[in-house]
């Protein structure tokens, strides 16, 4: 796990800098403070910077930029290749020579034997820039289902990329607010890829590649479709479907704890966190460390329950204590983390701190249990969406009428139910639609309010339901799977596989997550839908490992860790100003706060113009 840099370029007047490449390098030292590496060609049209984690090959034979023996080929490379032994095997009989033990020296034969052909044949998290100094041409390439990011930036002469938006932004003009993203953000809480909030950097989607040459940059061009995933079930009995989803999920398991450093792993108490060390532990691995906060606020503390699992499971256990006071007071310090503004992942922020005081660089998370075997509201949420709409409107002539109705309702007083009643009034009758009527935070009408009028293009371009098409067509995947398919592209990919990446890193810890795997989805994906989701929820998750995660976690209400936002601002624990920018409209950002204030609007909807406001620098 590492930081990449670099700068590309493709037309005659683009020339890099050493200050550039270490400017864009070393503002992510956090993300590898153990090396640091850096290449410029000697035309000093291509640069490449790396800063290091390292976690696997510790030697200085793992140090990169690295290249081939030829001198050919030099790679930078951020992630984890979990089957890259069974690779190496397979390069070595081709003839190939490896110079180390690493997983970046099998991505760079890799590529030298298959070519792009080599994106399909890796199974982990990653995202690198391979340069061909014969071709003169560089590839930039992210892993299928984009738990590693990356971000780029083109000024018409070069092409400058890194893993994190504000590491780009210390180095150059990253243009005004993305009016587009902004709007999204407003809607969704988060901005989906490719957009950033900045205008001129950009987001590479998950499973795509770029290529840069000399004279142009192509791409980006998509390598793996996520709806190809879904679509594929056999037929199994319920039997069978258990041994399936059991042996796919031990095998995911065992593949995330290659290293050569201890792989410990969160524990929360919840069942996705503890089936995985349930896993772990079955694979034999030793002495699993695990670690939770202990708050110091009875209502908020799971530690008792993660306590029972590590005593289930045998694991060297470790509990941080943590005053809920200081996570509020360092609150502008973890949002400050999330590199983009997101209303999630603070949480993160402070258990990777934590695993980190408990000697961890590596620790393993249980998110994606949840989009894989059906553990959020909206499994059952969505479909009733679409059955509701459907009763409105059993012909298409109707829905102008619903349309009215809706835009009656966002003339109304700000209310959550309101918001979603108008959502679901409008878009309910398609997959993306409902999706949207569970999941958006505001309505595209009330983030119309917030913003300046000049801005109305930019809320109709990020129109939710139509966005969400764009990116997934979820009418391609079979109607039982379509809201695993949703939720894995939009709440997955956009917030919680971002946010991990950028708060960890943040602590120098690698976070590694079983459940989302390609290899694993397309296995899990055999298992008939059916089977897979029967409820209770989570069931198949909860019953993989031997024994089971205890019935006192599994029949509990689904918590996570949450804090306590809405007291905090309504007693002035946590401020409440409210971001100040030209285009959007202090007078209504102020009727969010007041409507927050009455009772009639959730803290989310204070809580994203918060966060908003760190990023308006």
């Amino acid at each position: 796990m590492c930081g990449i840099a670099g700068v590309l370029g493709y037309r005659e007047a683009g020339r890099t800098e050493d200050r550039e490449i270490l400017g864009l390098r070393d503002a992510m030292e956090h993300r590898g403070p153990d090396d640091a590496g850096l290449w410029i060609s000697d035309d000093s049209r291509t640069g490449l910077g790396h800063r290091r984690l390292s976690i696997i090959d510790l030697s200085e034979s793992g140090q990169q930029p690295m290249t081939d023996a030829s001198g050919r080929w030099r790679l930078v490379f951020n992630g984890e290749i979990y089957n890259f032994h069974d690779l190496r095997r397979e390069l070595e009989e081709a003839g190939y020579e490896f110079h180390s033990t690493s997983d970046t020296e099998v991505v760079l034969h890799g590529f030298r034997a298959w070519g792009v052909g080599v994106l399909d044949r890796l199974r982990g998290m990653f995202a690198f820039a391979l340069h061909d100094s014969e071709k003169r041409e560089t590839l930039l390439a992210r892993d299928p289902l984009g738990i590693k990011p990356l971000y780029v930036l083109d000024d018409g002469k070069r092409l400058l990329f890194a893993s994190e938006v504000q590491a780009l932004r210390s180095v150059c003009d990253a243009g005004d607010l993305d009016p587009e993203a902004l709007a999204s953000y407003l809607l969704w809480g988060s901005i989906a890829p490719p957009r950033t909030l900045y205008t001129r950097i950009r987001a590479l989607p998950a499973g795509s590649w770029l290529r840069v040459s000399d004279d142009r940059v192509e791409g980006p061009t998509a390598y793996f479709a996520l709806e190809d995933c879904f679509g594929r079930s056999e037929d199994m009995d319920e039997e069978e479907s258990a041994e399936a989803l059991r042996n796919a999920l031990i095998d995911s398991t065992r593949h995330h704890l290659v290293s050569d450093v201890p792989v410990g792993a969160f524990l929360s108490g919840g069942v996705d966190s503890s089936a995985l060390v349930g896993l772990m532990t079955a694979g034999g691995t030793a002495s699993v460390r695990t670690v939770t906060l202990a708050l110091d606020d009875a209502s908020l503390d799971e530690s008792a329950l993660a306590r029972q699992a590590a005593q289930q499971y045998g694991t060297d256990h470790r509990e941080i204590p943590i005053r809920i006071d200081e996570i509020r007071e360092r609150m502008p310090q973890a949002v400050r983390a999330l590199d983009q503004p997101s209303v999630d992942g603070v949480n993160t922020y402070f258990v990777s701190e934590a695993a980190v005081r408990a000697g961890l660089k590596v620790a393993v998370s249980g998110v994606g249990g949840d989009e894989l075997f059906g553990g959020y509201g909206t499994f059952s949420s969505i479909p009733r969406i679409n059955r509701i709409h459907r009763w409105l409107c059993p012909v298409p002539p109707f829905q102008p009428l619903l349309d009215g109705a809706s835009a009656l309702i966002d003339t109304l007083p700000r209310s959550s139910r309101a918001s979603r009643l108008s959502l679901m009034l409008r878009y309910g009758g398609s997959p993306t639609g409902a999706y949207t009527a569970a999941r958006a935070i505001q309505t595209p009408s009330e983030v119309r309010t917030l913003l300046s009028p000049q801005l109305a293009d930019a809320v109709e371009a990020a129109d939710p339901a139509r966005e969400l098409t764009a990116r997934l067509a979820a009418n391609a995947v079979p109607e039982p799977e379509r809201v695993s398919a949703l939720e894995f592209r939009q709440y997955l990919q956009t917030q919680l596989l971002r946010d991990t990446d950028a708060v960890s890193m943040r602590h120098s810890l690698e976070v590694r997550t079983p459940l989302v795997d390609r290899d694993l989805l397309l296995a899990v994906a055999r298992v008939p839908a059916h089977h897979r989701l029967a409820g209770p929820a989570k069931r198949r998750l909860r019953e993989a490992p031997s024994p089971p995660v205890p019935e006192t976690l599994w029949n509990r209400q689904k918590q996570g860790f949450t804090l306590p936002f809405d007291a905090w601002f309504r007693n002035g624990g946590l401020p409440d100003e409210l971001p100040e920018h030209p285009w959007l409209r202090g007078d209504s950002l102020r009727a969010v706060r007041n409507g927050f204030r009455a009772g009639h609007l959730h803290f989310s909807r204070l809580w994203l113009l918060t966060v908003l406001r760190e990023f308006l620098d």
